[in-house]
């Protein structure tokens, strides 16, 4: 079993209008010298949708993400998408699947899709490469931090609430898109860092990563690319800007 923990897929653009495209992967930090290396064989590639019902935006999301690896030269003889119109296939689906990715998107719509198709035992047995992607990161993980980032996901929880158990193959609580706490301040008109992240990190430690940066597991081998940040007790201390292991 190989995972990539990645921050974003790094797929896309906007165009002027703000409509995204499809752009080939780029190489930066290993990123796709590392999906090459761990693809066993270009026979299918698995999109598991976060919301398994938003049929229009697991259709776009996932061609957008198609198309990008075709683009890339990652030619795949099939590709699928795992929601909840073949959900009952998706045993034989992940089984015969070279490469998975899992979306972004919500934390608790995704977990209970996962727990629904039973994922984490598919991965467990999972032969090829896994790729999560922001929420489909952080899931992966054996803790969760399902911190508001828009105000519609504001309710009456207290703070032990934000932490819920993820599929557990990762034992640090991270925090994806994160470049200092710009992105996290100024977030769909939510103050996500100072009123969540930084509260809620005194006695926790969270590891923060950029959208370029990711973490890949091998077989237990853990490894680290890009740029990571510490939070613990409400302070940030960047750990490096390279390949760096962050137990050190």
């Amino acid at each position: 079993m190989v995972l990539i923990l990645a921050s974003s897929y790094n797929c896309n653009e906007k165009d002027e209008n703000g409509v995204r495209h499809p752009i080939p992967l780029a190489d930066t930090n290993s990123f796709l010298s590392n999906i090459k290396k761990f693809i066993p064989k270009y026979d299918s590639i698995v999109y598991v949708a976060n919301d398994p019902d938003n049929f229009e935006v697991i259709n776009e999301w996932a061609n957008i993400v198609f198309t990008s690896f075709e683009l890339t030269g990652l030619k795949f003889k099939n590709r699928i998408i795992l929601d909840s119109r073949n959900k009952n296939n998706a045993r034989s689906i992940v089984e015969n699947a070279d490469l998975v990715m899992l979306a972004g998107g919500k934390i608790n719509c995704q977990l209970d899709f996962f727990s629904e198709i039973g994922l984490k035992e598919l991965i467990e047995k999972h032969k090829g490469l896994v790729i999560g992607c922001s929420a489909g990161s952080m899931n992966l993980c054996k803790t969760v931090f399902n911190f508001p980032e828009e105000p519609c996901d504001i309710d009456g929880r207290k703070d032990n609430d934000f932490f819920q158990p993820g599929l557990g193959f990762f034992d640090r609580i991270i925090i994806p898109h994160f470049n200092d706490t710009e992105y996290y301040q100024c977030n769909a008109g939510v103050d996500s860092w100072n009123e969540y992240i930084r509260p809620l990190s005194h006695g926790r430690e969270f590891l923060a990563y950029d959208d370029d940066s990711y973490i890949l597991i091998n077989n237990g081998k853990i490894e680290y690319f890009g740029t990571f940040y510490k939070i613990k007790d409400g302070k940030i201390h960047i750990i490096d800007k390279k390949t760096v292991s962050c137990h050190s």
